[in-house]
């Protein structure tokens, strides 16, 4: 239809981590010991590419300037607001489940032509008032941490509900 998957669909019609074998042989292929990687979904990514780190394309620090990142498509116009990113060289993975994309030398500041969105227009993975692939990630390396990530979590909900009431006057 002309355009790219993203564009079309979402959600596991487009990527749940099924790209993650084709990224760690586009790391492999490219010698890259640093793989920051925006993925969709809650597993962690480092039993397919071990050298991944959770990344968010919406927030990138000056150090990723010049580093290839690998972005899901359904979070560049979906979970995560990143259409700045495609204008930048790029290659489809398993099929545009997938991003490889070369970041500029310099990374223009949030909100600025060629920039990633500000804060205000930044999008969480399902909504959620926290990143929740990062409480999962956190979670897989410190089990014992289970019950007060969940008392945290339930106290951020919590925290999200009342000021959504606030705004409404409900």
């Amino acid at each position: 239809m002309g355009r790219p998957v993203y564009w079309l669909m979402s959600d596991s019609n487009v990527d749940w981590n099924q790209a993650l074998p084709e990224v760690e042989h586009f790391a492999r292929q490219h010698g890259l010991a640093d793989v920051p990687l925006d993925t969709y979904g809650f597993s962690d990514a480092r039993a397919f590419v071990p050298q991944s780190r959770l990344w968010d394309c919406q927030a990138p620090a000056d150090s990723d300037a010049g580093l290839w990142v690998f972005v899901s498509a359904n979070m560049i116009l979906d979970s995560h607001n990143c259409a700045w990113i495609i204008q930048y060289s790029h290659q489809p993975l398993a099929g545009g489940a997938m991003y490889a994309i070369r970041l500029p030398s310099a990374i223009p500041r949030a909100d600025t032509p060629g920039g990633p969105p500000p804060p205000a227009a930044r999008r969480q993975f399902f909504n959620a008032p926290m990143d929740m692939r990062a409480m999962f990630r956190e979670l897989v390396d410190h089990p014992e941490r289970i019950q007060k990530a969940l008392d945290d979590m339930m106290a951020t909900w919590r925290k999200a509900q009342a000021e959504a009431r606030q705004k409404t006057g409900r």
